[in-house]
C-alpha cells in the first residue's frame, strides 16, 4: 500500500497548457495505465521544466507526481529527498495542516520506512495521524488512510499486537461514518487480509515498539 498526494483541481479543457503540465499529465497517464516506469520518467522531465518555472503550483503538482514513483520505481534515496520537497512546498503553499500537506508527510514516512528508517518512519506517521485526526475529524479521507498505512508500517515491522489495534480502530471508525462500499472501507478489508510484506525484513531496524 502506498499512500498518495491527490492532485490538484486541473484547469479546464480549452486552456493553454504549459510543457510542464503536459508533462506532469502524461506521467499520470502512464501511471494509470501501470507503466510506472515511463510514468517515472516523465515525472523527472516534469519536476525538472516545473523547477525552471515561476510557478509554485506546478513545482509543487510536479514534486507531489515524481515523489510516489520514485518510490514505487525503487529509486529509494530520490524519493525521501524528493518528499523531503514536497513537504516544505506544500507546507509553504498550502499550510502545514492542510490535507495534501498531510499527504506528503505521510508520503515521507513511507519513504523512511521503505529505506530502514523504521522508529522515524512510524513516529512521523504517527504525528501526521494525530494532526488529521484533531484538524479534520478521524472520519476523514486522510486521517483513515494515514491510519490504515500506519498498521502497514507496524505489521511490517513484526509489531503485529500494535497493528492489530490500528487496524480495529481503522474498522470501527470507518464503519460508523462511512457506507458500505466505501474505497476506504475496501481498503481497510484489503489491508486486514494482506500479509506483512516480505522485502522489509531485509531493511528492518526496529524488532519491538518504542
Amino acid at each position: 500500500m502506498h499512500l498518495t498526494m491527490p492532485r490538484a483541481p486541473q484547469p479546464a479543457r480549452g486552456f493553454p497548457q504549459t510543457p510542464a503540465r503536459r508533462a506532469i499529465d502524461h506521467a499520470a497517464e502512464r501511471q494509470t495505465l501501470g507503466d510506472l516506469h515511463d510514468a517515472y520518467q516523465w515525472a523527472v522531465y516534469a519536476h525538472t521544466l516545473a523547477h525552471r518555472s515561476n510557478h509554485p503550483a506546478e513545482r509543487l503538482d510536479a514534486t507531489a507526481m515524481l515523489a510516489p514513483l520514485a518510490a514505487l520505481t525503487g529509486h529509494a534515496d530520490q524519493a525521501v529527498t524528493t518528499y523531503r520537497d514536497l513537504v516544505d512546498l506544500a507546507t509553504a503553499e498550502l499550510g502545514a495542516s492542510h490535507e495534501r500537506t498531510l499527504y506528503a508527510r505521510a508520503g515521507m514516512a513511507e519513504a523512511h520506512h521503505r529505506v530502514g528508517r523504521c522508529e522515524k518512519a512510524i513516529r512521523d506517521l504517527a504525528d501526521v495521524y494525530t494532526t488529521a485526526a484533531q484538524r479534520h475529524g478521524p472520519e476523514a479521507p486522510v486521517s483513515l488512510k494515514t491510519l490504515t498505512q500506519l498498521t502497514c508500517l507496524y505489521r511490517d515491522c513484526g509489531w503485529h499486537d500494535v497493528a492489530h489495534r490500528c487496524l480495529t480502530a481503522a474498522t470501527t471508525i470507518a464503519a460508523r461514518y462511512l457506507p458500505k462500499g466505501d474505497p476506504i472501507r475496501a481498503r481497510i478489508t484489503d489491508i486486514a487480509q494482506t500479509p506483512a510484506g516480505e522485502n522489509h525484513r531485509a531493511v528492518c531496524t526496529e524488532a519491538t515498539p518504542s
